[in-house]
């Protein structure tokens, strides 16, 4: 790529584009950080070196490595997001990754505390310096976020079917996040973290009974799809559904749409 040329320019702009629309849009902690990087490396690698091939790696090694994971892993990642984790498939931030809601009624969220964790639940952290009544809102804002974006207004279709249409009140909502924070000491927002896999775990040993722990699973959309896969499951029952919501429909619903909770 010479200095100077059409398509130096493009992929800059294709950077300064992508980026800087991220960071105008999610501005907080290691994304902000991330972006601010990437801008810049883009300045310091691709403009102020265009004529460096991508030939010219001189390690037959490295540009394997280079090959699966800057080409393959993304290109799979993206088909099937749901075998590849958002992370190595470079899908971050994009406001389409797995994702998952756990509901617990009747606070059986203390059942939990049979685990050695890294951290109790955000929830339980925040009843510590504030009022219960504030430290539901403060955790209320894990559903706002959610369903301010287009995957996430899919919990208005769900909630109601994952409360077996009891009143919303009687449930503490963890966002998957901060279960898999509090109970793996990890979650980096790897949804695939906090799904069936992490219930079945902490069922082993935490026992919940019918109906006191429901998860919702969503899965991303692949990139030459227009549906959403979700499931609900029951900690005790195990399945309890399964779909696909059409994101043409999602894009109809507000994020307050949730019918009867």
């Amino acid at each position: 790529m010479r200095a100077g040329s059409s398509l130096l320019y493009l992929g800059m702009f294709w950077v300064l584009a992508l980026h800087g629309f991220i960071l105008s849009n999610l501005p907080i902690a290691a994304v902000f950080e991330w972006n601010v990087l990437s801008i810049y490396a883009a300045f310091f690698l691709f403009y102020g070196y265009p004529d460096v091939s991508l030939f010219a790696v001189g390690s037959v090694p490295l540009t394997v490595y280079l090959i699966v994971a800057l080409l393959l892993l993304p290109l799979i990642g993206n088909l099937f997001p749901a075998r590849v984790s958002f992370l190595v498939a470079m899908r971050y931030y994009a406001g389409n990754w797995a994702w998952n809601a756990w509901l617990f009624r009747n606070g059986s969220y203390r059942k939990l505390h049979v685990l050695k964790r890294a951290a109790p639940l955000l929830t339980e952290q925040q009843q510590r310096f504030l009022p219960a009544q504030q430290a539901v809102q403060a955790e209320s804002g894990f559903l706002a976020f959610r369903t301010l974006h287009l995957q996430g207004r899919i919990l208005g279709m769900l909630l109601p079917r994952a409360t077996d249409g009891n009143p919303f009140q009687e449930y503490t909502y963890a966002d998957g996040e901060t279960v898999a924070g509090s109970v793996v000491g990890w979650n980096f927002g790897e949804g695939h973290l906090a799904d069936e896999r992490l219930l079945r775990a902490v069922q082993e040993h935490c026992h919940f009974e019918e109906g006191e722990l429901r998860v919702i699973c969503v899965e991303a959309q692949p990139i030459l799809g227009s549906t959403l896969h979700w499931r609900i499951v029951d900690a005790k029952r195990g399945m309890l559904g399964e779909g696909h919501a059409e994101l043409s429909e999602l894009a109809k619903r507000k994020p307050w749409d949730y019918g009867e909770t």
